[in-house]
């Protein structure tokens, strides 16, 4: 049996798996895992690997950080203050969310964002009495639209900027993407607060950071664990080469328990556990179907759909669902590298210019709606809301259509073939 048929057979298993639930989906995908190394799809000493990525260190780092400021009483404070602007509703909550992760992951790594906001929502949701889980979902979403604002606004973007310069183009500018992030931000926002939160359940669900007695105002604390927060947020922003983010949430981890605002027995019970083994395990199912060949077999397909002499509407509209299904299993970085090279030929091949495929490319390559494995936030929400593989199914593939939707529309007019 070749690879390409067994990493499709193992994923169709494990989707089902995580689909039906017989047992918690934290076994499903270390199993899975296991099952790709031992049929030579990863090496075993790669069914761990994804425990050691910096991704892992930053999420621990900002739980804990997220968390101080539960155990300084300001969040409670913080979260009664917000709910009398927005009311006891969940959607202005929502709305809320969306609107500020939106405009802070334009500039910012959504991980960050959502991990320097994910107390706050929490807070003011319970503020308002009713579960956080609808608005840190939200959360992710609002995150991932903001991240198609600018060049910076998620990692993907730049690595396909930096494909581009490989291949002997002119990188995208700055702000070539916004047009195109502006129309996401927009429709998906609306989207996501008049339909899609209403397509999943609350589900009652409080993250581990949460989790503590609730505690009155301590000012010294306050002062400390905001500080902190500001300063790893503005690091995060300015991305120095000599201090990259998950360093600044550690040592922002280290300040809050070294000044006592912490316990170190409460910080690691801050840190969801389920969050990081789901992130581990995850990232070596990508890896699988990455090493498997998968990419390269869509690719052809795609050139056997397209023919000869394709009109533009449907190079975009092809090109566009085959990256975009491809990153809810493969993560958005790899889906780009190993995408945007084939999508580059393909334009060659057919005479067409390169960029408006690329930047199709790169807007389905973030894509990454429609499944837990999907993105490291994705993997790092299931934790905090206990979502499940089916929630993300319905309100991800009608994100995804919205996102062609504006890619389809903008394509020509801002990036003409």
């Amino acid at each position: 049996m070749n690879p390409i048929t067994i990493a499709l057979l193992i994923l169709i298993i494990t989707i089902v798996l995580f689909i039906w639930e017989p047992w918690p989906i934290i076994v499903t995908a270390i199993g899975a895992s296991l099952v790709f190394a031992y049929t030579g799809l990863i090496a075993i000493g790669d069914v761990f690997k994804g425990y050691n990525s910096t991704t892992i260190v930053l999420l621990a780092g900002m739980m804990v950080i997220g968390s101080s400021l539960f155990h300084a009483g300001i969040t409670d404070l913080i979260g009664e203050k917000m709910v009398k602007l927005t009311g006891k509703n969940e959607r202005n909550i929502i709305l809320a969310t969306l609107i500020v992760s939106c405009l802070l992951s334009s500039v910012c790594s959504n991980i960050g964002v959502m991990t320097a906001m994910a107390p706050l929502v929490t807070a003011m949701c319970l503020a308002a009495g009713f579960g956080p889980s609808k608005a840190l979902l939200a959360l992710l979403f609002g995150s991932q639209f903001g991240g198609f604002v600018t060049l910076v606004g998620v990692g993907s973007n730049a690595t396909a900027n930096s494909v581009m310069g490989e291949l002997g183009l002119d990188p995208f500018g700055f702000f070539s993407i916004t047009p195109f992030g502006i129309g996401i931000c927009i429709l998906g926002t609306l989207y996501f607060t008049f339909i899609g939160s209403r397509l999943i359940p609350d589900t009652g669900y409080v993250p581990e950071f949460a989790k503590t007695d609730k505690k009155p105002l301590d000012k010294k604390k306050t002062t400390i664990s905001v500080v902190t927060l500001l300063c790893v947020l503005i690091v995060i922003a300015m991305s120095p080469s000599n201090l990259p983010m998950h360093i600044a949430a550690v040592i922002g981890a280290l300040v809050i328990v070294g000044t006592k605002c912490m316990s170190v027995k409460e910080a690691i019970a801050a840190i969801d556990w389920n969050c990081m083994l789901l992130v581990g395990s995850l990232t070596a199912i990508s890896s699988g179907v990455e090493n498997s060949g998968l990419g390269d077999a869509i690719a052809n397909a795609i050139l056997g759909v397209l023919g000869e002499h394709p009109s533009t509407f449907l190079i975009t509209t092809i090109i566009f669902f085959a990256a975009a299904f491809l990153t809810q299993v493969m993560s958005n970085i790899p889906t780009i590298m190993l995408f945007l090279p084939i999508g580059i030929s393909i334009a060659s091949q057919l005479g067409v210019s390169p960029y408006p495929v690329a930047m199709t490319i790169t807007l389905a390559g973030a894509a990454s709606y429609a499944t837990p494995f999907a993105a490291p936030q994705n993997m790092m929400t299931v934790g905090w809301t206990h979502y499940k593989f089916v929630d993300f199914i319905k309100i991800g593939l009608p994100m995804m259509l919205i996102t062609w939707l504006v890619v389809a529309i903008l394509v020509p007019i801002c990036l003409p073939y």
